[in-house]
């Protein structure tokens, strides 16, 4: 079974899903990355050149090739708009969404560069319009939600591994 990890750019899902890993003894995917190696472009490049739609097949063609792979995933931010992707998550093993608020993420995303959605445009505004098209998507698609502000990965990783074995 997969765990899959989803939720807002910024909320760690990288960060959190290698302590994870490592402590369920699984590999760790970060499914961006992945798809940057098959593509040998940035997430942003593929943005740029061809576009959001573009990306998301990429995504689901990546999301294919590991769904039986008994891995850790970080899934990207927007994986959740495609209902196809959205069954596929949650029959392939287990959803998580870590889910934190608009302000803690505005404050994590402010010195980034390389995120398309919010290539300028950053701010709590825009990243709330993000917020409110996807809250629902995520909530509707996790397993489970665990709310991560204020938490170090590590508390996360203890909160996710409860939630999982219970």
């Amino acid at each position: 079974m997969n765990i899959y990890l989803i939720g807002m750019m910024g909320s760690g899902k990288s960060t959190v899903g290698k302590i994870l890993a490592k402590k369920m003894d699984m590999p760790f995917v970060d499914l961006d990355h992945y798809i940057e190696v098959r593509t040998k472009k940035s997430i942003s490049d593929i943005f740029k050149e061809d576009g959001e739609s573009r990306f998301r097949a990429l995504e689901a063609e990546g999301l294919s090739d590991i769904e039986n792979s008994k891995v850790m995933v970080s899934c990207g931010g927007g994986i959740i708009l495609s209902k196809s992707i959205r069954e596929k998550l949650q029959s392939t093993g287990k959803v998580v969404f870590l889910k934190t608020s608009i302000s803690e993420l505005a404050g994590r995303l402010r010195t980034t560069t390389d995120r398309p959605l919010l290539h300028e445009k950053q701010g709590e505004k825009e990243l709330n319009n993000i917020w409110n098209d996807r809250k629902h998507l995520y909530e509707k698609t996790a397993h489970f939600t665990v709310q991560i502000d204020r938490k170090s990965p590590e508390e996360i990783s203890e909160d996710i591994i409860k939630k999982i074995h219970s």
